[in-house]
């Protein structure tokens, strides 16, 4: 086997260090249901980087003093050149420097410090606010709506113009960058005529970086040329699930010239649940569910940070989509092989979209030898491939590290009984592996599940879903908090999947062009007012309409309100509606019209 190499010099880490001095990392809070996290400019998530404290709250409190179960984390990308380099990128706390900037590449796959600061910033938008705005520009297009009573005083909202839509062409940045509903067609993102974001989510947070601005002084890896858009998303729910579950969308784009092999894609995480010394790793394979649960039953404050208490929760990141195989001009139909397992695609009749899952886990520690923390790019590569720091693989039982030649290799950590095919043991059936069951005493964890190997070829975009699940059971100590860990990442899973346009090569866009602004045709002679409504809503319907059915849906298409009409002139009270979007439909004689409304 030959060797990889990662070439750096310290002339350039001198650079860099002086480049880094000169830029800030924006930072902002997503934090519409009951989880509160930081996410920065250039990716980082969670930890507060100025005072080194956690970023992550779930349930959050007021002020965000509450415990936490995460403190930092991010992505990881390597992969190796024709010449066999190694290309890496990837970061864990930013405490020797930097591998992601801020801002879009442009020609060349390159960007000025200039650039990277005009984009050091999060775009937040609430999907209100965007449906509202498409809402007002339909009625200004309407002849039988009077937009100065159906919106009095509407404004398109500021921040729609921070949204990063288009590029900069004559630098050679991609014409479009963030995803928007272009409302007259015309190519150009234009809020002031009708255009509008298109988010996931009832808020969402929007940021774009690259790997390319500087050297890499967090890793030491050479630069790939890797613009990844990162849109993370909520949604406030009366589903507990889904009310304490962030998620996250990635768009990885290779702007470079070169062509990486044997690519991984890692989702590192340096997880603290409450007090970070007592914790344990594990996943479940077939869930593409990483986690961390205490140690014991009784999570205490440490070192300033507040513990769970006792019978503490678990905490996950679960991979929703993976990247896309090689295409090999099939339909991959085994389903037992370890990508096939939990994997997407296989065996649907569908060629070539198959889908990593979770391919491989490690787990590392704050300490020392050749199961800790990675400090070259070399030693991260090792771990997005299964093995440690000194080149020994992952093998089952006790750590994971042994050097004994008859020990099983492994591709995950602490799998539970989750692999019971042993299709990550090459088939192997073996025990149940956990850290408890393997007496490891509890500690300070972090670790990284990776995704591949693949070819990353230039030009090519890959999108990656992901999600933050957290439960916590009511008795039966950390296992019982895993198990209702794993029952809810089903249902995120499920919730996932109704989403319009999130999996596949889906856009945010299509919940817009297909969701509540057009379930139904719309029909001039329907009108709502006022608009926003607080207790009443005025409906006036189509001339000619006798008996009729009046239908208020609210914003995920659950139904709220149903009642029969003989008048074509009603007033219907939405007194017990909650604030949100909702939309109105009247169904009669065999015709369907609609129109949305918020309600104060």
């Amino acid at each position: 086997m030959r060797h990889i190499y990662a070439l750096f010099s310290s002339v350039a880490l001198l650079s860099a260090t002086s480049l880094m001095a000169q830029l800030s990392s924006a930072y902002s809070i997503l934090d519409v249901n009951d989880v509160a996290a930081r996410f920065h400019s250039n990716g980082l998530i969670g930890m507060n980087a100025a005072s080194g404290a956690p970023g992550f709250f779930v349930p959050r409190t007021a002020g965000n003093t509450g415990p936490s179960p995460l403190f930092a984390a991010g992505m990881w990308v390597g992969g190796v050149d024709a010449d066999n380099q190694l290309h890496f990128a990837g970061e864990r706390f930013e405490q020797v420097g930097r591998d992601f900037f801020p801002g879009p590449l442009g020609t060349g796959a390159t960007i000025t410090p200039a650039v990277s600061l005009q984009y050091d910033m999060l775009s937040s938008v609430n999907r209100l606010d965007v449906e509202r705005q498409l809402a007002y520009f339909d009625c200004l297009a309407d002849p039988g709506c009077n937009e100065q009573v159906d919106f009095p005083g509407y404004t398109v909202p500021s921040n729609f113009s921070l949204w990063p839509a288009n590029g900069d062409v004559p630098l050679g940045q991609a014409h479009d960058l963030a995803p928007y509903f272009d409302y007259n067609n015309n190519g150009v993102y234009d809020p002031e005529n009708g255009d509008a974001p298109c988010i996931f989510g009832d808020r969402s947070l929007y940021t774009i970086y690259n790997d390319n601005l500087a050297p890499h002084t967090e890793s030491g890896g050479l630069p790939i040329g890797l613009e990844i858009h990162m849109m993370p998303f909520a949604y406030s729910s009366a589903d507990q699930a889904v009310n304490q579950t962030l998620f996250i969308r990635y768009n990885i784009i290779n702007r470079g010239s070169l062509e990486l092999n044997n690519t991984y894609i890692g989702l590192f995480n340096d997880f603290d649940l409450g007090c970070g010394n007592d914790d344990y790793l594990q996943c479940d394979v077939g869930r593409n569910l990483i986690m961390v649960l205490n140690g014991d039953n009784n999570d205490e404050d440490c070192f300033g940070h507040l513990g769970y208490g006792t019978q503490p929760p678990a905490f996950g990141h679960v991979i929703l989509q993976g990247p896309k195989m090689n295409m090999d001009g099939q339909d991959n139909t085994d389903t037992l092989t370890a990508d096939g397992y939990n994997g997407t695609g296989f065996n649907d009749g569908i060629v070539d979209n198959e889908r990593f899952g979770l391919g491989r886990f490690m787990g590392f520690s704050n300490a020392s030898g050749p199961t800790s923390d990675p400090n070259t790019a070399v030693e991260y590569y090792q771990y997005l491939t299964g093995q440690w720091k000194d080149n020994t693989p992952l093998t089952y039982g006790g750590s994971g590290y042994a050097t004994d030649p008859s020990a099983v290799p492994a591709r995950s950590l602490f799998p539970g009984n989750s692999d019971p095919l042993g299709v990550g043991t090459n088939g192997q059936v073996m025990p149940a592996w956990t850290e408890a069951s393997a007496g490891n005493q509890p500690g300070d964890r972090r670790g990284v599940a990776s995704m591949g190997p693949f070819t990353l070829e230039p030009g090519q975009e890959e999108v990656i879903v992901v999600a933050y699940v957290y439960a916590r059971a009511g008795s039966g100590g950390p296992e019982a908090s895993v198990a209702a860990l794993q029952q809810r990442t089903d249902s995120i899973r499920a919730f996932a999947q109704s989403i319009v346009g999130l999996l596949g090569e889906g856009s945010p866009c299509a919940g817009f062009t297909t969701g509540i602004t057009s379930t139904v045709t719309k029909d001039v002679g329907l009108r709502l007012y006022p608009n926003p409504a607080n207790d009443q809503l005025h409906i006036v319907l189509p001339r000619s309409t006798t008996r009729s059915t009046i239908s208020i849906f609210d914003s995920q298409g659950a139904l709220v309100l149903k009642q029969e009409v003989s008048s074509d002139d009603q007033i219907i009270d939405v007194v017990q509606l909650r604030s949100g979007l909702y939309l109105a439909r009247v169904q009669s004689g065999g015709k369907s019209y609609g129109q949305s409304f918020v309600k104060e």
